[in-house]
């Protein structure tokens, strides 16, 4: 774990301070209303990203398992049938 001296909590006192003094000012509400809108519309955009990939990969999913399952019956389909070959038989 690590140690801090008094110079740390000075320094902690003294920038906690100084975010006190900036919150009481008129003039930043504009900034964290500026900083709020900016991080509102960046949420919004990753859920549109968000939302457009999982379509995708379900698209993904069920084509690749169409496929999975036509190469399966194909194979079923193409067996001897003998015991010697245990492809595309169901365990």
């Amino acid at each position: 774990m690590a140690r801090f001296g008094w110079k740390s909590f000075v320094g902690g006192i003294l920038l906690g301070s100084v975010g006190l003094e900036l919150m009481r000012d008129k003039g930043a509400d504009k900034v964290f209303t500026a900083i709020g809108t900016g991080v509102l519309v960046a949420k919004d955009w990753v859920m549109e990203r968000v939302e457009k990939v999982s379509l995708r990969a379900t698209d993904i999913c069920a084509d690749a398992k169409v496929k999975a399952d036509a190469y399966l019956e194909k194979k079923k389909s193409s067996c001897c049938g003998k015991d010697c070959c245990s492809r595309g038989q169901d365990d």
